[in-house]
């Protein structure tokens, strides 16, 4: 039997299909339900539950519950309750569980193919996060971006031309993704992403219950404080199924113009209209479907040059999405009545096993080598061997942004408990950031900068946008501190530790136009490397006003654990961003020409 599993790995929830001698996908259904929760609950035990068991393990403990793990997947290690769990290990669990369903369909099988998907914007690290979560489920595992799996299945059934593009917002219960996917041939590539993970469905579920409460709560604000916010176990369970009915208004009001709510006593049920829905959900979800006309401006095209726009994810269903999307692209976006399974069917069609290809080749759907010249290309590595997918790279968690940086990472020994030690963050000032649309992306980018000339490299990441030096990678970064790390691609470490030759980029925004109130930005610098200074840390050399890489940039020099770390800072308007070059004494010049190419070839522009 040839079993060939899908699983669309979700913030809040997680889709799998299946395809058994190579008939059409279906969906695995868990529990009467085309989706499972993400969510993991670690019990005292070490026994770690997913889906609705741990949804319903966590009235008990909720400590030890983890509902968004996809969310954490920068983070190294979870901390659920006193438990300390690599978070691949939780990634794991959420797939084994995917993968046991699917098995189960397919009579016992072994899976030949397991096909995972995953954001546009996401980078080598946490794809091989999900790998290393993955390996030994299936015989082999491929890689398909979630646009890609969704322009696939879009094609099935619409007409998308050659060299026609697709734009794709995909609603899901964390997080919103805009991109513009392109057809070649019988591949896609994507060239753009515009990503939000502040807002998903779970935000709209709620806008709804706080919504409810204002309808219920003035007869008894004390029950209704105790319902929300009770610690009891009977809190708890009134809680979870008053937030389960509280999603089935939300999806009852995607076909019907009003419903109830049934509330536990004392409170009457809440009578809900799609009207006092949409008045609470129309700023995100505009900020939403801005996100698809931003999409296409960066892919250097204008909406009427689109084959379509395409809707996936659950929350895609609520009306207010296609008009929104609509009023800002004057395109009339298409759906399905299940867009929520959409990326994990379309992945398994994107994917197609030729039994006598070789093991360098790639699978339909492939962006392994996209054509030349398009613009915005992404190269994403699909097909997957062992030996590719043996280094994981870790993180450590950075200070709050707006914290004056004091080092680039020192080396941290393997598996202590959840590390405090600080990543390098760009050189700060005392500012309170912009919050709303704090949701980064970034994505590679590969194109030829002449004809006679080899590819160059463009990492292009929220409001900047430079050249990655020849022999560095992306090996990690933070999207909500809109901060990108790149090390040697042959870097070399000893004992577990991490490298020390390394270079940031990081962007953070000012509440003031530095172009118009320079000095004001300058000062408050200085004021920070003063105090700095002051309190004996070892920082040297600051400069207001220097060239370096053909650019006048702010700079000062740090020293820290046997490295120096020079900063380069430019303003433009209400942006700054901050290059971090650090190098050990062998590492120098290498570090050294890698920094000047980056601060080179660095492009600010204003944020949207």
């Amino acid at each position: 039997m040839s079993l060939h599993v899908a699983v669309d790995f979700g913030t809040s929830s997680t889709c799998v299909a299946v395809s058994v001698h190579g008939r059409e996908p279906q969906v695995v259904v868990f529990d009467g339900q085309p989706l499972v929760p993400s969510a993991v609950f670690a019990a005292a035990d070490g026994t770690l539950f997913v889906g609705h068991e741990a949804e319903r393990q966590a009235a008990v403990d909720p400590a030890r519950y983890e509902p968004h793990p996809k969310r954490r997947v920068d983070e190294g290690e979870l901390l659920l309750g006193s438990t300390v769990l690599p978070v691949v290990d939780v990634v794991r669990a959420v797939l084994t569980r995917a993968v046991g369903e699917a098995r189960r369909v397919g009579g016992g099988a072994p899976v030949d193919l397991l096909v995972l998907t995953h954001p546009a914007d996401w980078g080598t690290v946490r794809t091989r996060v999900l790998l290393q979560a993955a390996r030994g489920l299936g015989r082999e595992l491929v890689l398909v971006p979630e646009p890609v799996a969704a322009a696939v299945f879009h094609s099935a059934s619409h007409s998308v031309p050659d060299g026609a593009a697709l734009a794709v917002l995909d609603l899901g219960g964390g997080t919103v993704d805009a991109s513009v996917v392109t057809r070649t041939g019988k591949s896609f590539r994507v060239l753009s992403a515009k990503g939000d993970p502040t807002f998903g469905g779970a935000d709209v579920d709620q806008a709804l219950l706080e919504h409810v409460g204002g309808l219920v709560a003035a007869k008894d604000p004390e029950a209704w404080r105790q319902l929300v916010e009770g610690r009891e176990m009977a809190d708890r369970r009134k809680r979870r199924v008053l937030r389960q009915d509280v999603r089935g208004a939300k999806e009852t009001l995607s076909r019907h113009a009003y419903t109830d709510v049934p509330m536990p006593p004392p409170f009457p049920d809440a009578h809900v209209t799609r009207s006092d829905l949409e008045q609470l959900i129309t700023a995100p979800l505009s900020r939403a479907a801005a996100l698809v006309g931003a999409a296409v401006r960066d892919a250097g095209l204008a909406p009427q040059q689109l084959a379509g726009v395409f809707l996936v994810g659950g929350s895609s269903r609520i009306p207010l999405v296609a008009r929104m999307v609509h009023e800002h692209i004057r395109v009339v976006p298409t759906s399905i009545d299940q867009p929520e399974t959409v990326v994990a069917r379309g992945a398994l069609r994107a994917v197609s096993l030729d039994p006598e290809r070789t093991g360098g080749m790639a699978p339909q759907g492939s962006l392994q080598t996209p054509p030349k010249g398009g613009p915005g290309e992404v190269t994403h590595n699909l097909r997957v061997t062992d030996d590719t997918t043996r280094k994981i790279t870790r993180r450590i968690t950075p200070p709050p942004v707006a914290q004056f940086p004091s080092a680039f990472p020192t080396a941290q020994p393997p598996r202590q408990k959840k590390s405090k030690a600080p990543l390098f963050i760009a050189i700060g000032v005392v500012l309170v950031l912009a919050a709303a649309g704090a949701g980064g992306y970034w994505w590679l980018n590969r194109k030829e900068a002449q004809q006679q000339n080899p590819p160059v490299n463009q990492i292009a990441v929220y409001d900047y946008r430079f050249t990655l030096p020849d022999g560095w990678e992306q090996t990690g970064g933070l999207p909500k501190d809109r901060q990108v790390l790149l090390q040697p691609v042959d870097r070399k470490t000893t004992g577990g530790e991490s490298p020390a030759d390394r270079i940031a980029v990081q962007e953070q925004t000012l509440q003031y136009n530095s172009d118009v109130d320079r000095p004001r930005a300058l000062k408050e610098l200085q004021d920070q490397y003063d105090k700095r200074a002051k309190d004996g840390e070892k920082v040297s050399g600051f400069a207001d006003a220097t060239t370096f890489a053909g650019k006048s940039v702010v700079h000062y020099r740090e020293e820290v654990s046997g490295a120096g770390v020079d900063w380069y800072i430019q303003f433009v308007g209400k942006v700054q961003v901050s290059v971090g070059c650090q190098a050990t004494d062998a590492g120098k010049a290498a570090v050294r020409s890698a920094c000047e190419q980056i601060v080179r070839s660095l492009d600010i522009k204003q944020p949207q």
